[in-house]
C-alpha cells in the first residue's frame, strides 16, 4: 500500500509538531505527508515545516496553503483529489490538532483493507478511550450515533472522527465531491457511504481534548445536526443527492514557503 497521509490544519501551531512527531517516516505504507493549511494566522505552516525537517529523505512532506477558505470539508476535497491525481492506493485523514493517535489506526489497515473501502476511527465504541470529554457531550454523540444508525440502516459507531482511512476505489466514487465544505462534511459523507452500501469498518481509538481549541460553535453545530437528522428522516433522497457545496471547484493551493506571511 502507498498511502497519502493527509493532515488538515488550522491555527494549531502548538499541536502540529506533536502530530508530526507521531509519524514514523520509515513506515512501509506511508508514501507522502500532505499538510493542508486553511488560512492559519498563528504560524502553523512554519511549525509543520520545522517538525517535518527530521524526516529528511525518508518521507516526502508537502505543506500546502489553500488559496481561499475552503473549510474543513473543502480541505478534505483538496486531499482526496491529490490522492486520485497521484499514485496512491488510499488516504489516511489525521487531524492536525493532536487529539488522536495514528497508532490506533495504522495496524488495522492490512487486515481490514481487503474487505472494507473505509476504516474509520470510532471514539464511542467499546475499547475506545476518551480524555477530557464532558459526559454530556459523550451522551449526545452516542444518542446521535444510535439515531443515525437506525435511520440509515447501517451501524455507525462514529459520525465523524478526525482519524479515518479510505481506499482509492472509495475516493474514486467521488461521493465526497458535493458534500458540505464546512464542519458537517463527515456527516454527509458517512450518510452517503451508508446509502451506497460502501463496506465500512470501525475501530476503537483514543481521543483527547486538552489544549485543543475547537472551531465548532456547539450550539450552532448542534442545530446543524438536528437539521440533518430531520432531513434524513423526512427528506432522505433530497439530503443525499443535494449539492451542499459552498465552494465550487477547482480548489487550488500553493506550496508553503517557510517564513511567508499568512
Amino acid at each position: 500500500m502507498r498511502l497519502l497521509l493527509f493532515i488538515p490544519a488550522y491555527n494549531c501551531a502548538p499541536q502540529i509538531t506533536r502530530v508530526l512527531d507521531q509519524i514514523d517516516p520509515t513506515h512501509p505504507h506511508l508514501a507522502e505527508v500532505f499538510v493542508v493549511d486553511n488560512g492559519s494566522t498563528d504560524g502553523t505552516p512554519d511549525a509543520a515545516a520545522r517538525a517535518a525537517a527530521r524526516f529528511g529523505d525518508d518521507l516526502p512532506v508537502v505543506i500546502a496553503r489553500n488559496d481561499a477558505n475552503y473549510g474543513l470539508g473543502g480541505s478534505h476535497k483538496v486531499a482526496f483529489q491529490r490522492c486520485l491525481d497521484g499514485a496512491f492506493d488510499g488516504m489516511i485523514v489525521f487531524h492536525g490538532d493532536d487529539q488522536g493517535r495514528l497508532a490506533d489506526l495504522l495496524p488495522h489497515l492490512p487486515a481490514l483493507w481487503s474487505e472494507h473501502e473505509c476504516v474509520l476511527g470510532a471514539r464511542f465504541m467499546p475499547r475506545s478511550h476518551l480524555v477530557g470529554y464532558a459526559p454530556h457531550r459523550i451522551a449526545v454523540n452516542v444518542a446521535f450515533n444510535a439515531l443515525w444508525s437506525a435511520l440509515s440502516g447501517a451501524a455507525l459507531w462514529d459520525l465523524g472522527s478526525g482519524l479515518n482511512a479510505y481506499r482509492r476505489d472509495f475516493v474514486a466514487r467521488r461521493l465526497w465531491e458535493t458534500c458540505a465544505d464546512d464542519l458537517t462534511f463527515n456527516y454527509h459523507l458517512i450518510l452517503r457511504s451508508a446509502a451506497a452500501g460502501v463496506p465500512m469498518a470501525f475501530v476503537p481509538i483514543s481521543w483527547r481534548e486538552e489544549d485543543q481549541v475547537s472551531n465548532a460553535k456547539l450550539t450552532r453545530h448542534g442545530m446543524q445536526m438536528l437539521r440533518i437528522t430531520r432531513d434524513l428522516a423526512l427528506r432522505r433522497r433530497t439530503l443525499l443527492q443535494r449539492d451542499h457545496r459552498t465552494v465550487q471547484p477547482p480548489r487550488t493551493w500553493t506550496p508553503h514557503t517557510p517564513g511567508a506571511a499568512p
